[in-house]
């Protein structure tokens, strides 16, 4: 079986409103967005803006000093601030999405399925953490609830090409499902400002298969 997975080492701001890094499933960025402002997708359509409670005296800066640790990989160390900041305003879910890839890099999952839930619970909205969810449900064989996560994203977020792409192998490596994962590899390109390449072949490779079946 082919495996179409990239893991990419991830930061997100204090109010965590990132989109993701082209041509890498599994995986999003950081960008200098604010949460319940409009993030803007690659499609030019942009997400509904989430309230939010305004950021408390020094939080920003303690943030700031958690993005240093986490970008120089003190992950221990960035943990302690990250935690300190869901306690202080635990209705912004930046600091959620972080804590809980600093738990994925201390192969702490559970801890880490805790986090992003909490992100999601601030943010409905919040596509890195969804997206993110529905990678570890795949890991896990929760293809029901992994495709569940993605398509809340992509409701949420429609420009959010890797929860396209992750649902489109979902369908096609996991599911069997070959024409919605046409569909969703559709959507990516179309998420993309330029086709993807290697996903140009996936599909080829698949069209080609679904023709092989029609004529048995």
């Amino acid at each position: 079986m082919l495996k179409r997975f990239t893991n990419v080492s991830i930061l997100c701001l204090l109010v965590s409103a990132c989109n993701s890094v082209p041509g890498n499933p599994d995986a999003v960025a950081v960008q200098q967005q604010g949460e319940g402002q409009a993030v803007e997708s690659y499609t030019g359509t942009k997400s509904p803006a989430v309230p939010i409670p305004p950021i408390k005296v020094g939080n920003q800066a303690l943030f700031d000093r958690a993005l240093g640790l986490l970008q120089s990989q003190q992950y221990l160390a960035a943990e302690v601030l990250l935690i300190e900041l869901t306690q202080s305003q635990p209705g912004l879910a930046g600091p959620w999405v972080n804590l809980g890839y600093v738990h994925l890099s201390q192969q702490r999952i559970e801890q880490a399925h805790s986090a992003f839930i909490q992100a999601i619970e601030a943010n409905p909205s919040n596509c890195d953490a969804l997206n993110q969810l529905g990678v570890m449900a795949r890991q896990q064989g929760q293809f029901d609830d992994a495709e569940g996560y993605y398509k809340q994203c992509i409701e949420a977020q429609p420009g959010y090409g890797n929860a396209h792409l992750n649902l489109a192998i979902l369908y096609e490596l996991y599911m069997g499902r070959f024409s919605e994962a046409l569909v969703a590899y559709q959507g990516y390109q179309l998420s993309e400002p330029e086709p993807d390449t290697r996903v140009v072949g996936w599909v080829m490779d698949l069209e080609r298969r679904i023709s092989s079946l029609a004529q048995r």
